[in-house]
């Protein structure tokens, strides 16, 4: 049985090492968020081949980006809206949905 304190004692050194770890791990993210705040943004294509038009893209949609028309089909309505986070692509049963960061601004926003 006391081996398996002196295992545990050691567990809970190691959590502290990882603790400290993220700590600065997530203080590199929050000023990279700073930094890049406003200035992404994300494409949506959605393969029409491939959508059988079930409508979970534009129920999961959190920003309402996508959005269904009159035959029930998706459609990228608000394109600017999107914040990349993925819950459309990730629930989509059929892989029609891909989302990717933009390289450059749109040209509305590179011309302010």
């Amino acid at each position: 049985m006391s081996k398996n304190t002196t295992v545990g004692k050691k567990s809970g050194s190691g959590n502290s090492r990882a603790r400290t770890g993220s700590r600065k791990h997530e203080g590199g993210k929050e000023n990279e968020g700073k930094a890049n705040k406003g200035k992404r943004a994300f494409h949506i294509d959605i393969f029409k081949g491939w959508c059988k038009a079930c409508g979970i893209c534009a129920a999961f949609c959190p920003r309402e980006c996508i959005r269904l028309d009159e035959d029930g089909s998706p459609l990228v309505a608000q394109p600017e809206r999107c914040t990349g986070c993925g819950w459309c692509e990730l629930h989509c049963p059929d892989f029609a949905i891909s989302v990717k960061p933009l390289k450059h601004p749109p040209a509305e926003e590179a011309e302010l």
